[in-house]
């Protein structure tokens, strides 16, 4: 119960981030992700990572043909 009363909560460093300037709103983050984190409302701009819920696991990070995703303390080398 202590865990779910704080208001805030610290999860890892490597978690997924959307460059909202480059997301095409395309759903291929949505359908990648074995844990449904990316989730890409109609009214939003971008699709939207929860970084409490994300593991990062990068299969986003790599699928997106725009590379809008980003993989926190990492990047890409191509």
């Amino acid at each position: 119960m202590g865990l779910m009363a704080q208001e805030e909560m610290l999860v890892g460093g490597a978690i997924a981030r959307v460059v909202k300037d480059r997301c095409a709103r395309c759903l291929t983050c949505a359908r990648v992700c074995p844990y449904g984190v990316p989730v890409v409302g109609e009214s939003a701009d971008a699709a939207v990572i929860d970084p409490a819920k994300c593991l990062g696991c990068g299969l986003c990070t790599g699928e997106c043909p725009m590379g809008a995703i980003e993989l926190m303390h990492h990047r890409r080398t191509s």
